[in-house]
C-alpha cells in the first residue's frame, strides 16, 4: 500500500487531522504496535471488565434463561455474548470459574438446537432466537454459534465432540437448507441460504423473516454466520469449504460498503437507514475473525483497502462525550463492538493518534460512573455484552476471537 494521507473531518469538535497509512500489510503485521491503552488505563479497564463479569455471573447465563435482571430482552445472541465475555476474561486472567460458566452455557446451547433434515436428507440443526418456536434468524444464531466455536477450543475432548456435532449440523442447515419448513408452519423450504451466483454471491439470507422464507441478502447474517462463525470454525477444522464460505461472505460485506465508508443494513430486499452502528458492530466481527483466522493475503489486502473509509466514517461520528450513537437506542445498544474496528486497525494495521485518542475518549466515557449508568452497563443486556467484548479486546487483542 502506498503512503497516503486521509483528512478526517470530525463532527465532534475535534480539529481536522491527517490519518497516515504506510507500508504493506505484511510489514504492518511485523511491526510491534504501541497499545492505545497505557498501564494505568489497562488496570482500570481490567477492574471494569471484572465488575461486568461479576454481574454476568449473577444472571445464570449457563442455564440459557437469564435471571436477576429487569431487562426483558431475550435471545441466544445476548446469552452468547455474555458467555463470550466470560471466556475472554478467562483468557486474560485465567479464571476457571469464568471458563466453567462459559462451557455450561455451551452445553445448554447445544441442547437447545432443533433438529431437522437438510434438502439432501442429512441431519441438520438450527437455533431459533428465543426458544423452540422462536424466529430462525441467522443473525442471532450466528452470534451465538460464533461464541460456541471459540469456546470449543477450550473444552475437553468429550465436550468438543458434542460442540462439533452441533456446529456441523448448523453448517448443513445453512448451506444445504431444509427438506420442509422445520417449524411446520407451511412455509417454503430452501436448498441453501448461501447465495452462490450473481452480484450477491457470498451473502446469506436471513432464514425465516416475519413468517416467510427469506433468501435475500441479509447484512447481519452474512456477517455473523457467514463471516465470523465460519472463520472461527475454519480455525478449528482447517476445512477449505469453511474458509470459502467465510471469505466469500466477508468479500460481499466489503463490496456493499458505501462511498463514505458506511456499511448498509440490508434485509428482505430492502435497505434500512436506522441501524448504521449496529451494522458496523456485527460486520466488525466478520472482518476481524476473517483477518485473524483465514490467513488469506488477497482478502487481507482487500480488508485494508475497503475499510480505510469505514474507519474514517466511524471516527467522524464519535459524540462529544466519547460515545457513539443515540443514548439507549436500539442501534446504540448493539454498537459497542464497533470499537473493535479501531482497536484491530491500531493493532494489526497502523496506529494513529486519531484512533488512539478516540479509543481513550470512549474509555473515559465508560469509566465515568454517571455516563456508564446512563449508557446502561450492567443494566441493558445487549449493551453490557458488547461493551464487555470491546473492553476485553482492548485489554488483550484477539482474546475475543
Amino acid at each position: 500500500m502506498n503512503r497516503r494521507e486521509f483528512i478526517l473531518t470530525s463532527t465532534t469538535g475535534l480539529a481536522a487531522a491527517a490519518l497516515t497509512m504506510s507500508g504493506s500489510a505484511a510489514q504492518a503485521d511485523e511491526k510491534p504496535k504501541p497499545s492505545p491503552v497505557d498501564a494505568d488505563l489497562r488496570k482500570r479497564l481490567l477492574d471494569y471488565l471484572e465488575d461486568i463479569n461479576r454481574w454476568i455471573l449473577t444472571l445464570d447465563v449457563g442455564s440459557g434463561k437469564l435471571k436477576n435482571t429487569k431487562d426483558t430482552s431475550t435471545s441466544i445472541f445476548i446469552n452468547g455474548n455474555l458467555a463470550r465475555v466470560l471466556l475472554a476474561s478467562h483468557r486474560i486472567t485465567g479464571s476457571r470459574a469464568h471458563l466453567a460458566e462459559t462451557l455450561r452455557w455451551c452445553d445448554t446451547f447445544c441442547k437447545q438446537q432443533q433438529k431437522t433434515k437438510s434438502s439432501t436428507g442429512k441431519d441438520a440443526g438450527y437455533w431459533p432466537d428465543c426458544g423452540p418456536t422462536g424466529n430462525i434468524y441467522f443473525g442471532d444464531a450466528g452470534t451465538a454459534a460464533t461464541a460456541l466455536a471459540i469456546a470449543c477450543r477450550f473444552a475437553d475432548s468429550d465436550r468438543q465432540q458434542v460442540y462439533r456435532e452441533a456446529m456441523d449440523q448448523y453448517v448443513r442447515f445453512v448451506t444445504e437448507g431444509c427438506k420442509q419448513d422445520p417449524q411446520s408452519q407451511g412455509r417454503k423450504s430452501a436448498t441453501t441460504w448461501v447465495i452462490k451466483e450473481g452480484p450477491d454471491a457470498g451473502a446469506l439470507g436471513c432464514g425465516y423473516y416475519r413468517g416467510k422464507l427469506s433468501l435475500e441478502p441479509y447484512t447481519i447474517s452474512t456477517a455473523t454466520t457467514g463471516g465470523a462463525f465460519f472463520s472461527e470454525l475454519f480455525a478449528i477444522t482447517g476445512n477449505p469449504e469453511h474458509k470459502r464460505v467465510a471469505a466469500d461472505a466477508t468479500r460481499w460485506l466489503l463490496e456493499i460498503r458505501k462511498a463514505d465508508g458506511e456499511l448498509p443494513y440490508t434485509l428482505a430486499g430492502k435497505t434500512l437507514n436506522s441501524w448504521p452502528l449496529d451494522t458496523l458492530s456485527y460486520c466488525t466481527e466478520a472482518f476481524v475473525a476473517a483477518d485473524l483466522h483465514l490467513k488469506d493475503p488477497e482478502l487481507r489486502a482487500r480488508l485494508l483497502d475497503r475499510l480505510e473509509p469505514t474507519v474514517r466514517w466511524y471516527l467522524g461520528r464519535q459524540n462529544p462525550d466519547g460515545s457513539w450513537g443515540k443514548l439507549r437506542s436500539a442501534d446504540q445498544q448493539r454498537s459497542p463492538r464497533s470499537l473493535t474496528l479501531l482497536s484491530w486497525w491500531h493493532d494489526r494495521v497502523e496506529p494513529t493518534p486519531e484512533i488512539s485518542g478516540a479509543i481513550r475518549k470512549y474509555c473515559g466515557f465508560l469509566l465515568n460512573p454517571s455516563h456508564g449508568k446512563a449508557y446502561g452497563v450492567k443494566e441493558l443486556l445487549r449493551t453490557s455484552g458488547f461493551v464487555g467484548l470491546a473492553i476485553a479486546e482492548l485489554i488483550k487483542p484477539c482474546s475475543t476471537f
